[in-house]
């Protein structure tokens, strides 16, 4: 049987499900937690990313755990996978939306920043090779305060720097502002305060949601919920206590 509330949590670009795995030791145990890798990710590098197969990812991990109501949120690319996705699920399912690092259309100079780090990559894999990028990205998150173990976990997982570039071309011209204005659902908006294309646009995006909250996270960029995993985990479970009907633990 399904768990009476869900977290499926979609993961950032190049990354996959483990990522996830740092913030769940810190999340309530009373939610049953699900964190899939996208296509061209993960156990799924062999797949092309498309932002409908992206979304179709989602709609399949919540249409298994029906009537299960289940938040929604990623960090990231994840964000705006669940922008995408939240029109093709059900409404009475879906209870609310976290959405990290999200709040930004690219394009102008948005887009600008984002095709800088394709080109910054693609200049990288060519000097370096994919297995010494990988080892420097595995340095930055230790560099960022998670633990080896977690570390190590997404490296296993599967890192796939190589597309990034089709994670570019999926997001770039989309208006999720738009997009964000139609969900129904409390949304939960997070940035780190350093995170500067995000919050450049935060003020807009929260403007145009139905029903949002956010928060900041000062001192951090982005990331937040590698970077800060058990602040990021405590945003997330009062929020789903909350939006499932739950009462917050003091």
């Amino acid at each position: 049987m399904p768990a009476s509330s869900c977290l499926v949590l979609i993961h950032g670009a190049t990354g996959n499900g483990r990522m996830w795995d740092a913030v769940r030791r810190h999340l309530d145990a009373r939610w049953q937690v699900l964190a899939p890798d996208l296509p061209g990710h993960g156990t799924r590098q062999g797949e092309a990313f498309t932002l409908d197969a992206a979304v179709a990812t989602v709609v399949d991990v919540v249409r298994r755990v029906a009537p299960a109501r289940v938040v929604l949120g990623g960090d990231s690319l994840g964000g705006y996978v669940s922008i995408a996705s939240a029109a093709a699920l059900p409404r009475e399912q879906l209870a609310g939306l976290v959405l990290c690092g999200s709040s930004a259309n690219f394009s102008g100079s948005a887009l600008r920043v984002l095709q800088r780090k394709w080109l910054v990559t693609r200049v990288m894999r060519a000097l370096l090779g994919d297995a010494r990028i990988v080892g420097a990205v595995a340095k930055e998150l230790r560099k960022s305060g998670l633990e080896t173990a977690d570390v190590q976990a997404i490296v296993q997982g599967g890192v796939n720097p190589g597309v990034f570039g089709a994670c570019v071309a999926a997001l770039r011209d989309i208006d999720f502002r738009a997009r964000a204005a139609q969900i129904v659902q409390p949304v939960l908006v997070l940035n780190g305060s350093k995170d500067r294309v995000f919050i450049d646009q935060e003020d807009a995006f929260v403007a145009a949601l139905a029903r949002p909250t956010r928060q900041r996270f000062e001192g951090c960029d982005h990331g937040v919920s590698l970077r800060r995993a058990r602040d990021f985990a405590a945003a997330v479970d009062g929020f789903a206590h909350q939006v499932l009907g739950e009462p917050v633990p003091r």
